[in-house]
């Protein structure tokens, strides 16, 4: 199952160390304060859990869980932010 993380965090501290704990997760940029990737869900319990100890302060982050299926009928309007760090890949 895909997850998509996305976050509104005005901290940049925080926001900062969501951002690393999501690469840590293997989750890609897709913008400047979203991430995506596929993993497990024993991990993604893992990833909420050290999100949730990490959020300080005002914000807030949600997370879903895409099937493949659902997720293959995204729609993507313009080009790709640069804020992209590397493609995402479905296998």
């Amino acid at each position: 199952m895909m997850t998509l993380v996305i976050y509104d965090i005005s901290d940049d501290r925080v926001r900062n160390r969501i951002s690393a704990i999501c690469k840590r997760f293997g989750l890609s940029r897709i913008q400047r304060s979203a991430f995506l990737g596929e993993i497990t869900s024993s991990r993604r319990k893992e990833l909420i859990e050290r999100l949730r100890r990490s959020l300080r302060g005002d914000g807030n982050i949600q997370i879903f869980v895409i099937c493949k299926p659902d997720f293959a009928l995204r729609v993507i309007i313009g080009e790709m932010d640069e804020h992209e760090d590397e493609e995402v890949i479905i296998i």
